[in-house]
């Protein structure tokens, strides 16, 4: 399975299509997830995909708990 993302949120990717997309590959969604994760809620991308699941995030309306969980589609 394949995912769309917009460029402008992946700075480090190396090429968006014409329209300013690119696909990204399951492993490359994988680690965005977890390098978003770290970074906004200091734990793994699997981890938080498991406590998501498990409605196990404390105040999940957050909004970097939310940032993470719109990418659960390309990793989780």
């Amino acid at each position: 399975m394949r995912s769309v993302v917009s460029f402008d949120s992946l700075k480090s990717m190396k090429k968006a299509s014409k329209n300013g997309y690119r696909v990204l590959s399951r492993e490359e969604g994988q680690k965005l997830l977890d390098r978003q994760a770290r970074r906004y809620l200091r734990m793994s991308g699997p981890e938080f995909a498991r406590k998501w699941k498990a409605k196990k995030i404390e105040n999940p309306d957050r909004p970097e708990v939310m940032r993470v969980a719109f990418l659960l589609p390309f990793g989780g």
